[in-house]
């Protein structure tokens, strides 16, 4: 999706440096975000329910996050007590890793965590733990800035030994909320007291430095937890390292096996007489999707709006529980002869290239189409995507700081066949890794997929000099339709080489890999 309002010109790749305030604009929450051009920054304000898509670090070209360019590369750290920190400002931190805010005291002047652990010292912005954490989705952002809103999006529950029971609220989206990894983030959140109380008290801060007329920043207390792990994308300095993005977490698990869930979406499905409709629904060009900038205008109810996937946090919980569907309505579904039809939504050849979509929160009489996104997985374990010998050995060769500047990052494979999934519930990411050889002014990108389920699958190295997102997208989406081979039709014409995998040490596996740096 496109960001708007967008004030940079739309070929040109700008960083987003730092979030800024929130405030209440025609009494809807916005948020401001600080981008940088040519050692220049530019404030630019959206609706609140952007934040899932508000990457420090990252690269946007025309409003769009890219894939291929960031800041920073790839860490873990275990922290033995959450909830043990300091609070610094970002001036503070920052000034650490030589980022530079500028000047601007809304910067400079946000909250930042600093934790203690093994004689490092871990600086996370306030605003990037409520992001990856609770900012999970647009209902999620929205119901984090009303007063007691988490409890507006549930009808009824309970919560008995090893099972738990939600009646979700219509107001949740069909599609999120036949969403599994959602169902069991959206249980942990509810029946945690710790993290419930966490993410209610954002809102809580906010009202208190309204009604005393202070500027308003997106603060948070953190649960108590213990032993938890971090994944994170940042800069290290020595001992010291600047938290960009929280990629995922062991925060507490749940003690609940089983959670039955009701939601107006859960139909049982009766046979019924009669024939089957089929649409022919296909697009000549893809759809994109540009953010409403007129605030005049408000986003229409609709249960079914379309959702964004998007690469986000990760969680542990350990085993996941079960989700149980309670049906509620019926729903006929026809048995007999198929028969075509290009009527209605989503029917026939779609001629619509462009799409306005509001994240504000939906009201009767609106007409902006709303969209949502799927941002969060659910997993066993987060160091599960067979990536983690792969990442250390990126980490060990970023240690020569004198040669090699790397930036490194982590994408979804698009979507299209079986190779597209590790298994039924994890999507199979790339990592991407940037590397300019500061000796030879020379640039190359390095690709890993993961591989946790074992397949054999070569590293590739392209040396394209001109390599940008739309190549990186079609090489990935060529990979997913070739079952993942590098096949010589992906890479005929191409300036790459594959490096084979061997069960060399990283500090071997790195040495090779510089022996093909140009």
């Amino acid at each position: 999706m496109k960001l708007r309002p967008w004030t940079f010109d739309k070929d040109k790749e700008v960083v987003l440096k730092w979030i800024g305030n929130v405030d209440v604009v025609n009494k809807q929450w916005r948020i401001r975000a600080a981008f940088e051009e040519n050692n220049q920054i530019k404030m630019l304000d959206f609706p609140i329910a952007v934040l899932p898509l508000l990457r420090i670090g990252a690269f946007y070209k025309d409003g769009q996050l890219m894939d291929a360019n960031t800041t920073g590369i790839i860490y873990d750290v275990n922290i033995p007590q959450l909830n043990q920190y300091k609070v610094a400002s970002s001036l503070d931190a920052c000034k650490e890793f030589g980022y530079y805010l500028h000047k601007i005291p809304e910067l400079m002047f946000q909250d930042v965590f600093e934790f203690a652990v093994e004689g490092n010292a871990y600086y996370l912005p306030q605003f990037e733990f409520i992001r990856a954490v609770f900012a999970v989705n647009k209902q999620m952002t929205n119901a984090m800035m009303r007063p007691n809103g988490v409890e507006f999006l549930v009808k009824n529950s309970y919560c008995n030994n090893s099972r738990a029971y939600l009646e979700l609220a219509d107001d949740i989206p069909n599609e999120i909320a036949k969403d599994e990894n959602f169902l069991r983030y959206f249980a942990w959140l509810y029946f945690s007291p710790g993290i419930k109380a966490s993410f209610e008290c954002i809102h809580t801060k906010i009202m208190v430095k309204q009604n005393s007329g202070e500027f308003l920043k997106l603060e948070v207390e953190l649960p108590s937890s213990n032993d938890t792990q971090i994944r994170f994308r940042g800069i290290q300095n020595g001992d010291k390292f600047l938290i960009l993005q929280w990629l995922g977490s062991n925060l507490e698990g749940t003690t609940f096996s089983d959670i039955e869930i009701k939601h107006k979406a859960f139909k049982k499905r009766v046979a019924a007489h009669g024939k089957r409709k089929h649409r022919n629904s296909y697009q000549q060009n893809a759809l994109e999707e540009i953010l409403n900038d007129n605030m005049a205008e408000r986003s229409k109810q609709n249960a079914n709006q379309p959702v964004e996937e998007l690469i986000g946090t990760q969680f542990d919980f350990g085993n996941p529980a079960n989700i149980h569907k309670i049906f509620g309505d019926t729903q006929e579904v026809n048995q007999g002869d198929i028969y075509i039809s290009n009527q209605g939504q989503g029917g026939g050849i779609q001629k619509q290239q462009q799409q306005i979509v509001g994240l504000d929160e939906s009201v009767y009489g609106g007409k902006i189409q709303p969209i949502e996104f799927k941002t969060l997985q659910v997993v066993k374990n987060i160091n599960g995507q067979g990536l983690e010998k792969f990442i250390k050995m990126i980490q060990l060769l970023s240690k020569d700081i004198h040669k090699y500047q790397i930036e490194m990052n982590i994408v979804y494979l698009p979507l299209g066949r079986k190779f597209s999934f590790i298994n039924e519930n994890i999507r199979r990411c790339a990592c991407i890794v940037k590397v300019k050889n500061q000796l030879t002014n020379k640039t190359q990108y390095i690709i890993e997929i993961a591989t946790a389920d074992g397949k054999s699958l070569s590293t590739l190295i392209i040396y394209q000099y001109d390599f940008h997102e739309k190549f990186l997208k079609r090489i990935l989406l060529n990979l997913v339709l070739n079952s993942g081979s590098w096949n010589k039709e992906i890479i005929k014409n191409l300036d790459c080489e594959k490096m084979k995998h061997t069960s060399n040490t990283i500090y071997e596996w790195k040495n090779k890999l510089i022996m093909k740096l140009r």
